[in-house]
Parts: structure tokens; sequence; C-alpha cells
């Protein structure tokens, strides 16, 4: 190899090595407060309402009004991205329910509901909890804040949940856990009730954990051999709240001596 070939591949061999070493590093060439505000911002994405909060379901509140006493809001979120928003203008002389419905967009934390005119239809979702925005989609401050609330409908500790029925209207129940129970199933909001031979499914609603409101439904149509059922189906429509300590469960009318009694059976929690 002749002494001038020798001088031409050393000339290109520290050539491409200068070339390499010159290539900036993409990631050293950051800064700090830049590698901080990419951190932060893929956090955001990853813990923002939308995939870091259980936000399905409805929520219940009374919403100040300029020109009435309230409007008790109530407004359902499904997991198609779509929503039905109810309303009832307390003190106007009547309960004429408001129902609109249609899709939603989130914006970061922020819930839209398409359809409105002329009324706030930007709501903040939190932990189980949404915050009516004003026109401008912004919050309102000061003592008024909590007044524009709306609380997650339900109670965990006693929904998807089988309770037996051990007392009714003061007397000892003699069932079992198949044959005189009640579930509260979350999913479709229905009431799962069995006190004798018929299965009875009924519509209900928590709100607030405690205040329930169970409306008739539908039972198949045997003969029971005692008025068990019968007793049972008038307490739970009459019934306006429930307690619990998430063993015992009382089914209450104000603050009566409770009207029925259940009691937690284990190893039966049913999925959500």
């Amino acid at each position: 190899m002749t002494t001038t070939f020798k001088t031409l591949i050393f000339t290109f061999a520290l050539a491409t090595a200068c070339s390499c070493n010159n290539t900036p590093n993409t990631s050293a060439s950051m800064s700090a407060s830049q590698l901080d505000t990419t951190a932060k911002e893929t956090t955001a994405d990853e813990h923002n309402a939308p995939n870091s909060l259980d936000w399905q379901g409805s929520y219940s509140g009374l919403l100040p009004c300029a020109d009435c006493e309230g409007i008790e809001t109530s407004l359902a979120l499904y997991k198609e991205m779509t929503y039905v928003l109810t309303e009832v203008y307390r003190g106007k002389g009547d309960s004429t329910e408001h129902v609109v419905s249609g899709k939603f967009t989130w914006q970061g934390n922020n819930i839209n509901l398409e359809g409105l005119n002329g009324k706030p239809a930007v709501y903040k979702v939190e932990e189980n909890q949404i915050r009516a925005l004003d026109m401008n989609g912004q919050p309102i401050d000061g003592q008024l804040a909590n007044n524009y609330l709306l609380a997650k409908d339900g109670n965990s500790q006693v929904e998807g949940k089988r309770w037996q029925l051990i007392e009714l209207n003061g007397m000892k129940i003699n069932g079992t856990a198949e044959s005189h129970y009640l579930i509260f199933s979350p999913n479709d909001g229905k009431l799962i009730t069995k006190a004798g031979c018929n299965n009875i499914i009924n519509n209900y609603k928590i709100k607030n954990s405690l205040q329930l409101k169970v409306t008739a439904g539908i039972s198949t149509k045997m003969a029971c051999a005692d008025k068990t059922e019968d007793e049972l189906m008038k307490v739970l429509l009459m019934a306006d709240n429930l307690t619990t300590d998430g063993t015992n469960l009382s089914i209450n009318k104000a603050r009566m001596a409770p009207l029925a009694r259940f009691k937690l059976i284990e190893n039966e929690i049913l999925s959500k």
C-alpha cells in the first residue's frame, strides 16, 4: 500500500470520527427545565380525568337559580360519550322536568355538553363529583363555589352486594341468603329483591350516599305462602334513606325506627 493511499484512508477515517462526534445529542441538548416540562406534560396526559377517574354515572344536586329557589339537576354521563341532563326549577309553581340529551366532548378535565343553547354547558370532572362552570367555562369562586357541585349518585358500601333480610317492621325474618335478600345493581340502577317466592326488579337511585328512592318495577306472579314480600315492597317504596356500617344495612323513612334491616352476605360481592 502506497504512502499516498494510506494518507487518504487516515484522512477519511478522521473526518468520519469528527462528524459523528459533532452530531448533536437530542436528549443531552435539552435543558433541565425542558425535560421537566416534558415529564409534567406526559404525567398530566396519563392522569387526567378521562382516564384516571371513574367518571361514568349520574350526578345530582341543587344548583343556584337567579329567579327561583334552585335548579334540581341530574346529569348522567355514559361511556359512549353521551349525556342526559334533567332539570326541575323549584319554586316556580310546577315540577316539570326539562330533559336534554346529546353528546359531550372532553376538554382536558372538563366536559362540554353539546346542544345546550343560552345556558352553561361546561362542567369540570372531579373525584366523585362534577362542578358546573360559568358561561365562559370558568369556575365560580368565593363563598358560592360549593353551591355549583353535583355529587355522584350511589353508595359503594351497599351497591353490588347481596344483603339478607333479617328484620321487617320490627319483626325477625327467618329466611336465607337465597330466599330473602336484595341487591342494588349499580350498572343499570335496578334493585333486585326476593322475599319468599317471587323475583322482583325495581328501579332505584341513591343520592348523596344516603338518600334513597325506589320506584315500582316488574315481578314474577307466583302466590307466596305469606305476606312478607308484599310488606317488603311497601317498605321499599315508602323509604327515603338508608344507613350502613358496611356490614349491616337499614332501610328507613325519615328518622323513624328502621323499616327493614339486612346483613351483608360474605363472599357474595357482585362485579360492578
